[in-house]
């Protein structure tokens, strides 16, 4: 990576206009005005993720948040970046941004709370304009230096470095002090602010380059934890049991079934009859399939509690043996449905071999452009003397240079992060869609190799054909997007020959007396431009449409993962799906009958009801597109124009509900 070096000369002298006077001295107004200009320069580097579905949820936690701040003087704002580390920030003002790669990681609101809550906290406390002079000359070197080569940093985001000057160790901890306070305060869970950073921690060990944003513009999350936990809303010593059940009945609420579980097993350890958590623990355990376990639970919760909780307690016990009363679990035939898996296996062993061969194209595409586009920065003249007029034709010349940068980011970042999620099955180097796909069909077979079938397996075997359907889509959305990938950097290979000719023209090209391009040869540069400009996008829109394969590909899988949960049995407990998906999208799918009489799994009606929401429909007009048009419901997502990420990450959600356990992840389990 080419950091082009500046004249020490001009950075000492604008050292005085553009280090922040002490926050006392700055006006609100001025505050808002410069967070403004450099929102600006944020929104000339990035593209703005517009999914309805995704701004809803942002913007609904963020005003819950936002309705308990001591400061009513900035009018907060937040949009969603196309970006896929895992990041947030804020230029102050109000200003907050965050990746969609951080949307995709978060596994919960509570958890998305406190991550803005913490960049709220950091505008509350106007750390944006206290920060240290060190880290300000610093970030000031690199922001200039960037501004005038475009490939400097991930080959478009210029201004980012300047913009995100690192906070001090005291900054950040105070944010997190008060995203704590202020997450507390709107009603989330505030250990979800722990359980982000024990996330953050497990993923940094797994795959470092998606957290290395993170972590520049963030302290590390050990001693960030080692603090949380000696503030009021986490301290042991001053949480009483009350306050735990409250928060833990939150997290039941809010359909966090299984880490609402693990909470209420943690306080019923120090207090064994509290009748409460033992009600609301075995509710968790039905959610969760654990059928026996939970109605013991229940029992014990209707012997020890009071008469409410007695009723209550002997109602979900009731309601659930009722439910399984309508189901007939006969043990089935398995002889075909193990033919099926043969079938199915052996399809995905030459799926996996041409996904290989591609993917190592690809590779070798991606090591090939690499150099080539850090040759072609080289040529980029050095402007970084000359004070660039607004309005003027070299003004407009870097504004193409920006965008041009930009899609080569969007090219060759689109199409390297879809090579590299498609994954392998190398020794040593398993991982991706590909390996994702083996331990389904790993889990999938298991049941089948079982004597006899558990109950709860039992129910999933109908929906097996779906299942094995959705798998070999999968595989076929993954070579699909790695063909796209492969396709988009071809263009950009194309489109470096249009860039170079523009860059190697303009190198010669000499300031006029006003410090601009002579309009001779602006109008030379022009069409030279446009050429570069535009096969440039065509690059990036194809590299972006390898994104949105791979995403259905993993929308896929999360699909037959929320499946295999074996929520489709008994009735009583399918409602926890539609509970789950109430919370999060605002409307519970479809009843069981529907579903049933549909022939559509549990997974199914969980995309369906994200798709409704996305596209402002209902799950029921999904169902009925995708019987007419003979399509899955994944396809008739991308059919309406839905971000497919949007949907990988809401059914993420929806499957963590019955899956997150933070502290076994830290763990490397």
């Amino acid at each position: 990576m080419i950091r082009r070096l500046v004249n020490a000369g001009l950075v000492v002298s604008m050292l005085c206009t553009l280090i922040p006077a002490p926050a006392s001295a700055v006006s609100t107004q001025a505050e808002i005005e410069q967070a403004k200009a450099e929102d600006k320069q944020v929104l000339e580097q990035y593209n703005i993720v517009r999914d309805p579905l995704l701004n809803q949820w942002v913007n609904e936690i963020g005003q819950r948040l936002w309705n308990q701040t001591a400061r009513h003087d900035i009018p907060y704002n937040i949009k969603i970046l196309d970006a896929q580390d895992v990041n947030a920030f804020t230029v102050g003002g109000g200003y907050i941004y965050l990746n969609e790669g951080a949307l995709d990681f978060v596994q919960s609101d509570d958890e998305l709370s406190g991550v803005n809550g913490h960049e709220t906290g950091h505008n509350e406390r106007r750390h944006t304009l206290t920060m240290p002079a060190k880290a300000q000359i610093l970030n000031l070197l690199f922001g200039i230096a960037s501004i005038f080569s475009p490939f400097v940093y991930r080959f478009g985001q210029m201004f980012e470095a300047g913009l995100l000057a690192k906070q001090s160790r005291a900054d950040e901890l105070q944010a997190d002090q008060y995203g704590l306070l202020l997450m507390t305060r709107a009603g989330y869970d505030p250990d979800a602010m722990v359980s982000f950073m024990k996330h953050m921690g497990a993923a940094h060990d797994e795959r470092p380059s998606l957290m290395d944003k993170y972590f520049q513009d963030h302290p590390g999350f050990p001693d960030r934890v080692s603090h949380l936990v000696g503030y009021e809303q986490l301290d042991p010593k001053k949480r009483t049991t009350e306050q735990l059940v409250v928060q833990a009945t939150h997290d039941l609420e809010t359909s966090r079934y299984n880490y609402a579980a693990l909470k209420f097993q943690q306080i019923l350890k120090t207090d064994q009859s509290n009748s409460v958590a033992l009600l609301h623990l075995g509710q968790s355990q039905i959610a969760l399939g654990q059928t026996e376990k939970g109605q013991q639970t229940l029992a014990e919760a209707a012997e020890k509690g009071t008469p409410e909780t007695r009723t209550v307690a002997l109602s979900n016990i009731k309601a659930l043996r009722d439910s399984q009363a309508k189901f007939s679990l006969a043990r089935p035939n398995l002889a075909p449905l193990r033919a099926q898996m043969d079938d199915a296996k052996a399809r995905e062993a030459q799926a996996v071999a041409t996904i290989a061969a591609r993917r190592d194209a690809g590779r070798d595409q991606i090591k090939s452009l690499k150099a080539r586009v850090q040759s072609i920065s080289y040529g980029v003249p050095d402007f970084s003397r000359i004070q660039v007029r607004h309005g003027s034709r070299l003004e407009a010349i870097l504004r193409n240079l920006n965008a041009m940068g930009r899609s080569i980011d969007a090219a060759f970042g689109k199409s390297s992060e879809t090579i590299g999620g498609v994954g392998s099955m190398e020794k040593n180097k398993e991982g991706g869609l590909v390996k994702e796909n083996a331990d389904i069909f790993k889990e999938l077979m298991a049941p089948l190799e079982t004597e006899p079938v558990p109950a709860q397996s039992l129910s999933t075997l109908p929906y097996y054909p779906r299942m094995l359907a959705d798998l070999q889509l999968t595989d076929s959305d993954s070579i699909r997007a790695l063909d796209a990938s492969r396709s988009s950097l071809a263009l950009l290979d194309v489109s470096l020959g249009d860039l170079d000719e523009f860059i190697k023209r303009l190198s010669r090209s000499n300031l006029d007396l006003n410090g601009d391009i002579p309009v001779m040869d602006y109008n030379a540069l022009q069409p030279l431009i446009q050429r570069a400009a535009d096969s440039l996008a065509r690059a990036a829109i194809a590299g972006a449409q390898a994104q949105q394969l791979y995403n259905q590909a993993r929308a896929r899988q999360l699909q037959t993962r929320i499946t295999m949960l074996g929520i489709g049995y008994p009735e009583d407990r399918f409602a926890t799906l539609q509970q789950a998906l109430q919370m999060r999208v605002k409307n519970n799918g479809l009843d069981f009958t529907t579903m049933t009489h549909s022939d559509l799994t549990p997974g199914e009606v969980a995309a369906a009801a994200i798709v409704a929401a996305d596209t402002n429909t209902t799950p029921l007009a999904i169902v009925q597109e995708a019987k007419a048009t003979n399509r899955r419901i994944v396809d008739v997502a991308n059919a309406r124009g839905m971000h497919a990420e949007a949907l990988e990450i809401f059914l993420g959600l929806v499957y963590l509900d019955y899956t997150d356990d933070p502290v076994k992840e830290a763990r490397g389990h």
